[in-house]
């Protein structure tokens, strides 16, 4: 929307407001909770509202808080004096949120940045930590050579809640106390070393949610994660299959409940006092990639740490794993027991191809699992591994199965698959097969007529196909 229609817009929904009375209703409500509103929404939007009265002309200056993007602005030097105007307004107020975005996709303006522009987001970082501020977030997306080096002043604010940065430098800190901090999200982090990473998260004392997005070089290879306090981890790893280095991540978080993983390339985990884990997403390769070559049965360091990955996380409750992961606990699977799940009751499992046939053997490790959900898409590329099928074991506590996708093109795997779950399932209450519009009604009709002629091991199974 440009903005004429946006003034356009703004002037009819005044105008109806004024005809309704509304504005005279929002407009008896005190400046404090008038801001307080007002800091929910992005600052443009905010100061829009100077048009609704005079009363509301200045209003904006005095809302705690600032978000902006640096596309809202023609030119760098009218969002520069923007910034300096707001924040040298009211300056001894505490400041709730300051958020600067400049990940804009806009190519009208191209703005070159150097040194002295990363020198004022730096200024400004120090003001509003002066003032207290409780959200800090600064999200860099220029990709160029010229970093934001975050001033020693944020490794010491006592009021930061929230802390989001994305593409910036850390350096080694002398020392990190961030007492109040519960949120911090990472996103494509340069750090100085190992050190400068484990001294930031030691310093957090009452973190309860981390997420790191990592980069090629974020120059981490060991990754320590060790909290007391944490909840929630979610750690995503970068794309570059290059890196020769042997990254490890080592989680130690007793009070850790949920856990996410997404990382092809690092090649141990380590995971610790993981007692109270109740979700976990899993989609880790070991570094095992099929240009790095496959697993080797041989390799007894990388199967003792697949052992251990295991059973750091066997207490889960709720499971979601990649087919890709679980191609590597199948072939480990052939060279030692797995571990037990016996908490784990609920289970989904994103297939990128059909080879269901893997999944039996993990199953057998879930005596406990009620409820399982799968999907399915056909990946051309990659040459199948070999499945040794052996003896389907029962599944005595299974009472829900969901296949979410439909295996198009193989009908008689899919048939394979139902099967599999109707005649191993003592107690299975529904099993529900989700075509969607992927059949004609004559092709569904026929796959449930065949359905039907397979024997059932549970008399109350309700087969649902929709």
């Amino acid at each position: 929307m440009d903005e004429d229609a946006e003034s356009s817009t703004t002037g009819t929904c005044v105008r109806a407001a004024k005809r309704s009375g509304n504005l005279d209703r929002l407009s008896k409500l005190p400046d404090c909770l008038l801001c307080q509103i007002l800091l929910k929404l992005p600052t443009k939007d905010v100061v829009k509202t100077g048009v609704l009265s005079s009363r509301w002309g200045n209003l904006w200056r005095y809302v705690p808080g600032l978000d902006l993007r640096y596309g809202d602005f023609p030119e760098y030097k009218a969002f520069m004096c923007f910034v300096d105007r707001f924040l040298g307004f009211n300056s001894e107020s505490c400041l709730q949120n300051f958020k600067l975005n400049y990940q804009y996709v806009r190519v009208k303006y191209e703005w070159k940045w150097d040194d002295l522009d990363n020198a004022n987001v730096a200024r400004w970082i120090n003001t509003v930590v002066n003032r207290k501020v409780e959200h800090l977030h600064i999200l860099d997306g220029k990709w160029c050579e010229y970093e934001v080096q975050i001033p020693p002043a944020v490794y010491t604010c006592d009021s930061l809640v929230s802390l989001k940065l994305s593409d910036v430098s850390f350096t080694t800190p002398k020392s990190v106390s961030l007492p109040s901090l519960k949120v911090m999200y990472l996103d494509m982090v340069k750090f100085a070393n190992d050190w400068s990473f484990e001294m930031l998260i030691s310093g957090c004392p009452v973190l309860e949610s981390l997420t790191i997005k990592r980069s090629a070089c974020d120059n981490v290879d060991y990754l320590r994660v060790c909290s007391q306090s944490l909840l929630s981890f979610t750690l995503m790893g970068h794309c570059n299959e290059d890196i020769d280095e042997e990254q490890v991540v080592a989680i130690d978080a007793p009070k850790l409940e949920n856990l996410k993983l997404y990382c092809h390339e690092t090649a141990s985990f380590v995971i610790n006092n993981s007692a109270s884990l109740v979700k976990t997403t899993i989609d880790v390769l070991f570094n095992l990639s099929f240009e790095k070559g496959r697993f080797d049965p041989n390799d007894l360091p990388k199967r003792n740490m697949i052992r251990n990955f295991l059973l750091g996380i066997s207490s889960v409750k709720e499971m979601d794993i990649s087919s890709d992961t679980l191609e590597v606990i199948y072939n480990y699977s052939r060279c030692e027991r797995l571990p037990l799940f016996r908490n784990l009751s609920s289970l989904h499992v994103d297939f990128g191809d059909y080879r269901w046939e893997m999944l039996p053997v993990f199953l057998e490790s879930c005596p406990n699992l009620k409820s399982l959900s799968l999907g399915f898409s056909k990946t051309p590329g990659e040459e199948p591994i070999s499945i040794l099928l052996g003896p389907h074991c029962n599944l005595p506590s299974l009472e829900f199965v969901d296949i979410v996708k439909p295996m198009v093109e193989e009908e008689a795997t899919e048939m394979k698959l139902m099967s599999y779950f109707l005649e191993n399932s003592p107690i299975l209450k529904k099993l529900t097969l989700r075509l969607g519009n992927f059949r004609g009604k004559e092709n569904e009709s026929a796959f449930l007529r065949k359905l039907l002629t397979v024997p059932r091991l549970s008399s109350s199974c309700q087969v649902v196909i929709c």
